[in-house]
């Protein structure tokens, strides 16, 4: 959907003098003459690309060439990156990383730089998006702001970026859109900051320089981004969001259980009524997808239908719903540790598998129940009625216009969809009835057609991956139990050759 923002600015941060090749391995493949040709291979990752990016800098290494590793991954796990790396970053590079090249350049660079201190962001060049392959993707990233202002235990982003929101300047964020649009992107733009809204003064001054960007321009992106529900209280920022058409947000509402919330010290999510924060976002003109854990501490065999019902309730079509995990750095982690609960060799690289800490709720419980969940969303006629109840709540302003990408672009999209999904799919009887019953409801409004269309084409992902996760969770139950019942023979037959 969108390409590595990290590995764009840091290309901006190099020389000049440097040819600088970026290689999406989300769709592009690493070839040995792109190794060849490399003085130097650079890799960011996160947690759950860790497998491919190890095997990238082995391939790397096998041909001599000096590799270094950055991103998530490494600020996280800098000891598990510098066996397989020549130099790896810790933190953020826009202060550090040119005296870091020159060094590179002259053969001084250190094998380790652990970068404390948190960079001015107004100091963060404009991304180098001119690297991309641009059609291979449904939305350009930007950057506002790094930080967030609360303290959930499961997050890592407040140790990696830091409790006090960090943010350029509007004039910066606009001269990246002006580069975007001089480039000819004309699709979505997403903002990805993690709370777009850590800062709300600062949002809100953004906003306002938005909206008028958007006017002088003709309106040529529509934006989204990721923010904490109390959105829903900063009206003033709310409608400006809206006037400068952004078109949805993705929200962590997590679960509807109050004592995981406590739990988990996510109390922003505790001081209003969360069905009707999100009907309140809805009801101001954005549209909501949000993301939901299972397996805190204080969970029980309810909590997979609490969260259904939580889901279906306030019409959510992308609900992302995953296994709790304690990534390091982060307080759970450290939790996990001292009550030596933290399974130190784990290697969970997803949510959708064994967790890295050893659970309350019994683990086939806790991944089956995840598989129903996930069944009980993603089914074709439970999928589609939800993305049907979204549209009907969802009340879009006159100023939100959906991207302008042309007449050609969009029956393409049409005759693939109708094709793949209306003809050769398995549930194409649901999807013709969704697409009769949208088309005909709401024809009138060029923003719900556009998103009524999207939830149409991301059906074919979620009714397909859907049940390859649930599949994937009942191996791994099935697994773990049948762990358990081997452990005590295993155990006795110890006893009868040490006797």
């Amino acid at each position: 959907m969108t390409p590595p923002l990290g590995l764009i600015t840091v290309a901006a941060l190099c020389p000049a003098t440097w040819e600088i090749k970026l290689i999406d391995h989300a769709f592009q493949e690493l070839r040995d003459e792109d190794l060849r040709w490399a003085d130097l291979v650079m890799v960011s990752a996160m947690h759950a690309q860790r497998s491919d990016a190890l095997a990238t800098l082995s391939r790397a290494r096998g041909f001599g060439r000096r590799t270094f590793v950055g991103g998530p991954w490494a600020s996280t796990d800098p000891d598990a990156v510098l066996r397989a790396a020549d130099h790896v970053m810790v933190g953020e590079a826009e202060e550090a990383f040119p005296g870091i090249a020159a060094a590179l350049e002259n053969g001084t660079a250190h094998a380790l730089y652990r970068i404390i201190d948190k960079p001015d962001m107004t100091r963060s060049p404009v991304p180098r998006f001119d690297l991309l392959q641009r059609h291979e993707y449904t939305s350009m990233p930007i950057q506002f702001s790094r930080g967030c202002p609360f303290q959930c235990e499961f997050c890592d982003i407040i140790t990696i970026y830091g409790r006090r929101p960090r943010a350029k300047t509007p004039t910066q964020v606009i001269r990246e859109l002006d580069v975007l649009r001089g480039l000819g992107w004309r699709n979505e733009v997403f903002i990805v900051d993690d709370n777009f809204i850590g800062n709300h003064a600062q949002a809100f001054q953004l906003t306002r320089e938005l909206i008028e960007w958007q006017k002088r321009h003709h309106q040529p992106f529509s934006f989204y981004t990721e923010a904490s529900i109390d959105l829903a209280s900063r009206t003033e920022l709310l409608d400006a969001m809206v006037e400068a058409n952004f078109m949805y947000v993705f929200i962590g509402i997590e679960t509807p259980s109050a004592e995981a919330l406590k739990e988990s010290h996510k109390f922003q999510n505790l001081r209003k009524n969360n069905v009707d924060q999100v009907r309140i976002i809805q009801e101001k003109g954005l549209w909501v997808l949000a993301g939901f854990i299972v397996g805190f501490d204080s969970d029980d065999e309810t909590i997979f239908a609490r969260q259904q019902a939580f889901i279906e309730l306030t019409a959510i079509p992308w609900a992302m719903a995953g296994i709790l995990m304690a990534p390091p750095t982060t307080a759970l982690f450290d939790r996990m540790k001292r009550e030596g609960r933290l399974i130190e060799d784990s290697q969970s690289i997803m949510q959708f598998g064994l967790p890295n800490f050893r659970t309350i709720l019994p683990l086939p419980i806790l991944l089956r129940g995840l598989g129903t969940l996930l069944e009980g969303l993603y089914q074709p006629e439970a999928f589609f009625a939800r993305s049907y109840n979204s549209l009907k709540v969802w009340n879009p302003k006159p100023t939100q216009k959906p991207p302008n990408l042309g007449m050609t672009y969009n029956l393409r999209c049409l005759f693939a969809s109708i094709w793949c999904q209306g003809i050769r799919s398995s549930y194409r009887i649901s999807y013709w009835k969704f697409l009769y019953r949208m088309v005909s409801s709401f024809w009138r409004s060029p923003a719900k057609l556009w998103l009524g269309f999207t939830m149409l084409l991301s059906a074919h992902h979620f009714v397909l991956y859907s049940k390859e996760v649930i599949d994937h969770l009942q191996s791994e139950a099935e697994l773990v139990e049948q762990n358990a019942r081997a452990a005590p023979k295993e155990a006795f037959a110890e006893v009868q050759a040490v006797s």
